[in-house]
């Protein structure tokens, strides 16, 4: 079979199609990339002989997606047109409602995927395939069960990066993103684990990691082909597993030795992990704080911690030198203008370095999702909504929402600048959206990279992401 797997740009390698490559591949298939922000995939797919073209989707982006694949059924009928990804996962209907595709994935990929190529290939009947909603020749559809979740991630092939290697003057190479472990066992309202996990039926451990010695026989291939300069972790929670963490951090320094990036929760940092963290290398995190209301925090997102928990985790990982960088959910159920300023001050009461500020996005499936379905609060369908990114926009009936809008949009400036307090209540008022959008965007550029992510680039290198970055509509 000749697969063709599409992503959005080069500012990053998606883990996900890394890995479907990479066992795809392993089974003998023949896989390309391509790009919507650099190729034209319809005539890519024609040069390329391609038997399926093959995409992830998260909810608003894939409407991109769904327009490539209309183009290319209307082009080239034959192809089979796949998508998977978060977006499949949780509106599994979105095959119902759109006849380009030919099929879906929900939940993971790599031992479904395999099947499904290699049932094409031979001529079996593909429709079976666990995993996979497929269209049949007379437009049923075929709603095939999950099969159990991969327990021994150290089998599954290392992602295939190699796939990127025709794009390596339009990217760079010195950050790649690993995870060391699949899972989460926490049920925030708006995150997809807990429906992730519903959806499996709790079927064998939530938690799932790799051993360190496939993590590090990872990184050891990475550096060997690649100017490595930070790892990007990309585990929802990095410190899930402390005896692991202990382990890692010992062997991280003394094998790779390369600063990394991690993502932690503050009710399990600790100040023993952050020393092992900052003794190993990690030279920034990422932490959510989401909302300074105890109410909207713990009740609507039920996040399970208290103020204190979040503030003294801060703190912790400032004094260990390691680069701070906060999450945060603006435009909640309910939620005023003032309960916002104080996750703002909150904020400024934690110093990160960088602030990340983000519009409530109702997923289809998880429990805020239907909460808001229920309340009669959407005001669109989140499932089709034209809008690709939880930075632009609300999908909710929320009090004085243009207000919520621009403050999203100046969060993380105020935060580094705490005098714009002074003047906020006037700048929500002024409708100049584009001019905090813009302002917003380069602050970010410039704080993700110089601060979050500090490696080194080229000229070429710089003005290829900043190039990427400002033409994306998505970051």
């Amino acid at each position: 079979m000749r697969v063709l797997l599409v992503v959005h740009d080069c500012l990053t390698m998606p883990l996900g199609v890394g890995y479907l490559g990479a066992v795809a591949r392993r089974a003998g298939h023949e896989v390309r990339l391509g790009t919507l922000l650099h190729d034209d995939i319809v005539d890519l797919a024609r040069s390329f002989g391609a038997d399926l073209v093959g995409f992830t989707a998260t909810t608003g982006f894939h409407l991109k997606y769904l327009a490539l694949a209309k183009a290319l059924k209307s082009a080239l009928p034959s192809v089979s047109v796949v998508m998977g990804g978060a977006h499949p996962t949780f509106f599994p209907e979105v095959i119902e409602r759109h006849p380009a595709l030919d099929a879906i994935c929900i939940g993971e990929g790599e031992d479904a995927f395999v099947e499904f190529l290699d049932a094409m290939e031979s001529g079996r009947d593909h429709t079976t395939v666990r995993n996979f909603w497929v269209r049949g020749p007379r437009n049923d559809i075929a709603r095939n069960p999950v099969r159990p979740r991969i327990e021994n991630l150290d089998g599954i092939p290392f992602p295939d990066r190699t796939l990127w290697h025709p794009y390596a003057r339009r990217m760079t190479l010195k950050t790649p993103f690993v995870m060391a472990g699949r899972g989460c066992p926490y049920r925030c309202s708006y995150c997809f684990n807990h429906a992730y996990n519903r959806l499996y039926a709790f079927d064998g451990r939530v938690l799932r990691r790799r051993s360190v010695d496939n993590v590090l026989a990872e990184l050891r291939k990475l550096k060997a082909a690649y100017p490595v300069q930070l790892v990007v972790f990309q585990d929802d929670i990095f410190i899930l597993d402390p005896e692991w963490i202990a382990d890692f951090s010992i062997r991280y320094r003394a094998e790779i030795a390369v600063p990394f990036h991690c993502h932690l929760r503050a009710n399990l940092v600790t100040k023993g992990v952050v020393a092992a963290l900052a003794e190993a290398g990690c030279v920034s995190i990422k932490m959510a704080v989401e909302s300074a209301d105890d109410g909207i925090r713990n009740g609507l997102l039920k996040r399970g911690m208290t103020r204190d928990q979040i503030v003294n985790a801060t703190s912790l990982v400032r004094e260990a030198g390691i680069v701070l960088v906060t999450q945060n959910i603006l435009g909640n159920p309910g939620e005023t203008i003032n309960q916002a300023l104080e996750t703002l001050r909150l904020n400024i009461t934690c110093q990160p370095s960088y602030a990340f500020a983000t519009l409530l996005q109702p997923y289809p499936r998880t429990e805020i999702g239907e909460y808001v379905r229920q309340q009669g609060l959407l005001t669109e369908d989140p499932s089709e909504a034209d809008h690709i990114s939880f930075f632009d926009r609300s999908t909710l009936q929320i009090p004085n929402r243009d207000h919520m809008e621009r403050l999203r949009m100046l969060f993380p400036l105020a935060v580094e600048w705490p005098w714009l307090l002074r003047v906020l209540p006037l700048l929500l008022r002024l409708p100049l959206g584009r001019l905090y959008g813009a302002a917003d965007k380069l602050w970010k550029g410039y704080a993700v990279k110089h601060r979050e992510m500090p490696y080194r680039l080229t000229l070429r290198e710089y003005l290829n992401s900043l190039r990427a970055y400002l033409s994306s509509s998505y970051y």
